[in-house]
């Protein structure tokens, strides 16, 4: 059976790191999707706890040069609820999603002869409308959902836990089932970032969009997924507002990253496992690193009618 087939990508991974050569960040963390990520999960209850880690070692400029080299961690510790809901709505599935982030930064690099460090709950997600279709070999999602400012913010600091601004998300992808038995696979999702401006600062992010994709094998009787993940991110449109520095105003930063995924879904334990690390590339306008995700789910798959 298709097991955990994806529980639907939010993350709330804040680094509203102000650099004057960066354009602001947006919620969604890019690459926190991979395997069978344009695929809703099936009815049944999650609650999973979401780590994901960037650990920085330079900060690019316009062209893709090193501006400085740093050793910046930060630490996203989400806890995210979802449901699928057993009855069908428009032919498909219909769920809903909720996520508590705690964000953690620590900051050790010579250029800034400090060590510092800062954490706390982040900004708010909900996803009222998570829409999932499985149409022969494919299997299709479109969600919608908004991240709330709740998180401390202070536009007269570097770290904070908020990046103090509402946003609207728009996803959509799908996954194709590449053979009749569904043991090659590959999927695509992308994630569209509306931003309002930003509390108490004169600056609007412009909007952003992130394609992931995905390419995997099942393994252990289709317990486990094994494969390749990657995103490509771009701002579409640059920051606006008199708090942009006119130096840098009219950037657009971009980034790229793809590496390897392991899943595995335990249906008999209710439990469900996910690792994957995708260091970056091709980085303008924004921090640089590698990223690594790991993923512990509670499932309770609701028995069909």
């Amino acid at each position: 059976m298709l097991i955990w087939a994806r529980l639907v990508v939010v993350v709330i991974f804040c680094l509203p790191l102000t650099y004057n050569q960066a354009q602001q960040v947006g919620h969604y963390l890019q690459g926190f999707t991979g395997l069978e990520n344009g695929s809703a999960p099936p009815p049944g209850f999650y609650a999973a706890y979401a780590p994901a880690l960037d650990l920085v070692n330079s900060f690019k400029g316009p062209n893709g040069n090193t501006i400085v080299n740093v050793d910046l961690n930060v630490v996203a510790s989400p806890a995210v609820f979802q449901m699928t809901m057993p009855k069908k709505v428009l032919g498909g599935t219909y769920g809903w999603l909720f996520m508590v982030p705690v964000v953690n930064t620590r900051i050790v690099a010579d250029v800034f002869n400090t060590s510092a460090q800062q954490a706390g709950l982040s900004d708010l997600y909900l996803a009222p409308i998570i829409m999932g279709w499985e149409k022969g070999k494919f299997n299709y999602t479109v969600n919608y959902g908004f991240y709330v400012p709740t998180g401390d913010f202070d536009p007269t600091s570097a770290f904070n836990p908020g990046l103090g601004f509402w946003e609207n998300q728009i996803q959509a992808g799908t996954t194709y089932n590449i053979d009749k038995k569904k043991i090659w696979n590959a999927s695509l999702l992308s994630t569209w970032e509306i931003n309002a401006s930003k509390l108490g600062e004169d600056l609007k992010p412009g909007p952003m969009v992130t394609f992931e994709y995905s390419f995997g094998r099942r393994l252990f009787k289709y317990a486990a997924n094994v494969g390749v993940a990657g995103f490509a991110y771009q701002k579409l449109a640059p920051d606006s507002g008199s708090a942009v520095n006119p130096l840098f105003s009219g950037n657009l930063d971009r980034t790229f990253g793809a590496g390897p995924e392991f899943k595995y879904t335990s249906v008999k334990h209710h439990v469900a496992f996910d690792v994957r690390y995708e260091p970056q590339f091709g980085v303008q306008s924004r921090t640089s690193g590698n990223l690594v995700f790991i993923s512990l789910t509670y499932l309770d798959f609701f028995p069909p009618k």
